[in-house]
């Protein structure tokens, strides 16, 4: 036998491939396109942040947008930086679309606002991310999640209106944007601009009613309760319901002004305080004018009206107005400067364009044309200016203009002539000869006491002599004639009416004269008592015995 053929194998390689590695090909194919088209499907990632990722669980919390769900939140991790919270949730196929720079975010849970109890949905089920898809930009993968939605969609109808305001605090987003009362739109932001020291705030109104916003329309605060009192009076003012406890902004058209064309979108306008403010401020043009007091001005300030007869003029600009290099000098006439405006559009549309207010000005002046302060609010003493003819005015011998201020007259008027008058009053009271006339009031009355007692005298005499004997042998004529004086005698003794009532006045007239002394020595010591108050003086202090 030969080795080859009992002791070496012969091998041959197989060529051709075996069926039993078809499974697992097929198996790797098969999880390779699983993979391929999970990623290849799947949604776009978007990257959220917030400041608090309260009620976001990663794989319950959802997303959705009109009450259908569109994604899943995936992770939330603190940021870097350590300063926010950073969620980042998958979105379903076909949702990119919705993904835009306007596209908003914000956290659906339950809150309590100005529209009252929202998201009481979520109790049971849990907080939920909404997204408000956007129409602009192109497609973002980073937003910031809010804690509340949008007060107005990017994509809906209306205007945006800018305004500005010097005092902050006045409005805050959701607070109702009103035209008459009737609710037109928001209040979209608030923030204050530190450069321009100034608070900013965003409004949107919706359509139809964005084409009431008109380039002379003015913007006001609209509170709830406004109380002001001022010179011209009390004034209570009640906004409507919506604005009661939380304040809103109002706006509309000046009357007689003119509606102007339709405003544009982001426009800017001035956020006014009250609706009475805007009055004031359509007035544009003026002309200055300045009055010299001798009196006290306290209760007139900036603001105050000028009237003429009850027709309002202008404004009092400045109290007290400070001239540059004018010397006033302190003394008995020191009277102190304060600037009006004179407003001709308050009545120029009345009287015509050919108004001249100066030239009438300056004709009433020659005329007796005078200023005065009178009072316009008794409760807090609150003045205004008043121009009127004064008769007999004396001729103003000052000089007509200080610097480019032309100058009006004034005089006193009001509380401070009324009391000048009483005060010359007084002075000549205080004068009268009071003293002696109560010396000699009071002699007058002891002689008349007197005169009482010898007439009483004279007339026992009379009655002894017409009842004794002698009586008889005079002549009949004589005897008539002491018997009419004893009648008449008889009707001035004591007990006959005459004498009683007699002793009545003088008795009266003596206690008037006693009461009057008070008086009399109160006015020697404060001779403005009669209208002014005395300090009343102490109580007399008994005087021990020596």
């Amino acid at each position: 036998m030969s080795n080859n053929h009992f002791g070496e194998a012969n091998i041959k390689q197989i060529k051709r491939w075996s069926p039993v590695w078809i499974v697992p090909i097929i198996t790797i194919l098969i999880g390779s396109w699983i993979i391929y088209y999970h990623f290849a499907h799947q949604g776009p990632e978007v990257l959220l942040t917030t400041a608090n990722a309260d009620g976001i669980v990663p794989g319950k919390t959802t997303i959705k947008s009109r009450s259908v769900d569109i994604g899943m939140v995936e992770s939330a991790k603190l940021s870097d930086d350590l300063q926010h919270v950073e969620i980042r949730a998958r979105l379903n196929t076909g949702t990119e679309k919705m993904l835009h720079q306007d596209s908003v975010f914000w956290t659906v849970k339950p809150q309590i606002g100005r529209e009252g109890v929202t998201g009481l949905g979520t109790l049971l089920s849990g907080s939920y991310i909404e997204l408000q898809a956007g129409t602009k930009g192109s497609v973002a993968t980073e937003y910031k999640l809010l804690d509340s939605p949008p007060l107005a969609s990017p994509d809906a109808k209306g205007i945006r209106i800018r305004l500005n305001s010097d005092q902050a605090g006045q409005l805050n987003a959701g607070d109702p944007v009103l035209f008459r009362g009737f609710r037109v739109g928001s209040v979209e932001m608030s923030r204050f601009d530190a450069d321009q020291r100034q608070m900013e705030y965003q409004l949107f109104i919706q359509a139809p009613y964005d084409r009431l916003v008109t380039s002379n329309v003015r913007f006001w605060k609209d509170s709830g309760i406004a109380v002001d009192m001022s010179a011209s009076g009390m004034r209570v003012e009640m906004g409507s319901l919506a604005t009661l406890f939380s304040g809103g902004v109002s706006f509309d058209v000046p009357d007689g002004w003119d509606l102007g064309v339709p405003a544009e979108n982001k426009a800017h306008y001035h956020l006014y305080n009250d609706q009475r403010s805007i009055t004031d401020s359509l007035y544009t043009q003026h002309t200055d004018y300045l009055l010299f007091f001798n009196e006290s001005i306290r209760g007139l300030q900036a603001g105050a009206p000028v009237e003429f007869r009850g027709i309002r003029l202008g404004t009092v600009a400045q109290v007290p107005f400070i001239i540059p290099n004018m010397l006033n000098k302190l003394d008995g006439d020191y009277r102190i400067p304060v600037l009006i405006k004179i407003e001709p559009e308050r009545f120029s549309k009345k009287l015509g364009a050919d108004f001249n207010l100066q030239q009438r000005l300056a004709d009433g002046l020659q005329h007796g044309l005078r200023a005065s302060l009178k009072t316009a609010n008794l409760l807090t003493g609150a003045l205004y200016v008043d121009l009127d003819f004064v008769n007999n005015a004396s001729t103003y011998k000052g000089p007509d203009k200080i610097g480019s201020y032309n100058i009006i007259p004034t005089v006193n008027g009001g509380l401070t002539q009324l009391q000048q008058k009483v005060m010359a009053i007084l002075d000549k009271v205080e004068k009268l000869p009071l003293n002696p006339l109560l010396t000699e009031a009071t002699g007058s009355l002891k002689e008349s006491q007197k005169t009482m007692q010898q007439l009483q005298i004279t007339l026992n005499h009379v009655n002894e002599i017409t009842n004794s004997p002698a009586m008889k042998t005079l002549p009949q004529d004589m005897q008539q004639t002491l018997r009419q004086l004893n009648q008449s005698m008889k009707g001035l003794q004591p007990g006959s009416p005459v004498y009683n009532k007699l002793v009545g006045n003088l008795q009266h007239l003596d206690q008037v004269l006693t009461e009057l002394q008070p008086v009399l020595r109160t006015l020697n010591t404060k001779s403005n008592a009669l209208v002014f108050e005395a300090t009343p003086g102490k109580d007399p202090q008994p005087k021990k015995a020596k």
